[in-house]
């Protein structure tokens, strides 16, 4: 089904929506992932649902910007130049209410480019990646996101600082020690109402530091699940006048924030790795993970900020080492077996995007089946800076071919301004460190 497709014709397709709309619905919010993971979207009165159902125009340029909403140069890549638009085709099965805006419908879209999903579009990207596994090998995947976050009070000025919400309790725990205000307890329950299989909730090892779990669904709506679960707790903290923060290392000394995900294959209702030990499916897929792991890091740690974390101490992998039931690899297969048998990537931080992540492991477990790779014990060296893991995602001709060539060009061009910036960066380190002392 197209966005061009009448609306008479899409009958199931909106049984869902017109359900939500029935509830006295007055705005409709089109929404789509950037590269960066981040909400992008246009908000509409309902009346204006036809035309919201025809599709929704954006700038080109509005996905190849950076963190500051700087594009990069039409000189270097003219594709760009003028600003044309990338059409938003909605998908009606995807509609939300959010509790908290319970006049309001929010929808899911992928940006569509000349009748094609557009390379800059995280969620087309996830869906080339789909397509790909089912062509070559008849497998769909199931997987599952795990974000971890810190709250943190806001001064005065309603600026984020750096005090975590809660100094007390400990790890897997909640309660009115870890939660003193129920900030986290009242989140909870709105984000159990939005819909996206929210499961648990408890705090992380560090003050501030919590977790939630998410019901393992095929690999779009895991990657969706992810992504509205980020952008409704920005929502929910702002409105309990607290920050949420997904960076991967935003305190010195304390534990970064992870995203790891876990990810199955299925023919049918057969879970493809389930089997007596590790069948040969499962072990082509942790190869191929494995073979690609220097590449995947452009995914799995994709700010400068995510090397403050990956750097092999307690629960971060620095290698692409695998083991079962071990929480200190790069990937774990967890003890539960059967249908439940699965593939734990852990490399992953708060930061990176769903979509993106979940595309490029579906890529690399691919290419390991289809050339029969095998696990190695120890793993290839992580990338140890962003410009690394760029470097090496350039010079994988699997990701590299899987993503397009205008993806991994304007992709590796964002990353590299981001490198660059931080390198003319004064630190307070630096500052603390050389002020007085040379």
């Amino acid at each position: 089904m197209t966005s061009a497709t009448p609306r008479a014709e899409r009958g199931a397709d909106l049984e869902h929506l017109d359900r939500l709309l029935a509830r006295g619905i007055k705005v409709i919010r089109v929404i789509h992932p950037d590269l960066f993971g981040r909400q992008r979207g246009k908000q509409y009165p309902v009346s204006e649902l036809d035309s919201v159902l025809d599709g929704v125009a954006y700038s080109k340029m509005s996905v190849a910007e950076d963190l500051f909403g700087v594009p990069v140069d039409e000189t270097e890549f003219p594709q760009l130049a003028g600003h044309p638009d990338l059409h938003a085709e909605v998908d009606p099965a995807s509609a939300f209410v959010p509790p908290w805006e319970p006049d309001s419908v929010w929808l899911m879209s992928t940006l569509r480019e000349h009748g094609s999903a557009s390379q800059l579009c995280a969620r087309g990207q996830l869906e080339r990646a789909i397509r790909a596994m089912a062509d070559e090998h008849g497998l769909t995947g199931v997987a599952a996101g795990e974000p971890e976050f810190y709250l943190f009070e806001r001064d005065a000025a309603g600026r984020a600082t750096r005090t975590p919400y809660s100094l007390d309790g400990v790890s897997y725990t909640i309660d009115r020690i870890t939660d003193p205000k129920g900030v986290l307890g009242r989140i909870h329950r709105q984000l159990i109402d939005f819909g996206i299989h929210v499961t648990v909730l408890n705090r992380e090892f560090s003050p501030g530091q919590f977790e939630v779990n998410l019901r393992h669904a095929p690999t779009l709506t895991a990657a969706d699940d992810v992504f509205l679960l980020k952008t409704a707790l920005k929502e929910l903290a702002t409105i309990e006048g607290y920050s949420a923060n997904f960076m991967a290392k935003p305190i010195q000394g304390e534990e970064g924030s992870s995203l790891h995900v876990h990810l199955s294959l299925w023919d049918g209702d057969r879970n493809v790795l389930a089997g007596d030990g590790l069948n040969d499916t499962m072990r082509h897929v942790l190869g191929g993970l494995q073979a690609h792991a220097p590449a995947l890091t452009a995914f799995t740690s994709p700010t400068v900020n995510s090397y403050k974390r990956l750097h092999g101490e307690g629960l971060s992998p620095d290698s692409a080492n695998w083991g079962e039931d071990n929480r200190y690899t790069y990937l774990r297969i967890p003890a539960e077996r059967g249908k439940a048998t699965r593939v734990e990537l852990r490399a992953g931080d708060a930061s990176a995007s769903p979509h993106l992540l979940l595309a490029a492991m579906l890529h690399a477990a691919r290419d390991g089946i289809t050339r029969g790779l095998e696990p190695v014990a120890t793993g290839e060296r992580l990338p140890r800076t962003l410009d690394e893991a760029v470097a090496a995602l350039r010079a994988d001709e699997l990701l590299s071919s899987g993503f397009g060539s205008e993806f991994v060009d304007i992709y590796s061009a964002i990353k590299m301004r981001e490198a660059a910036n931080y390198a003319r960066s004064v630190t307070d380190w630096e500052w603390n460190t050389y002020h007085s002392h040379v």
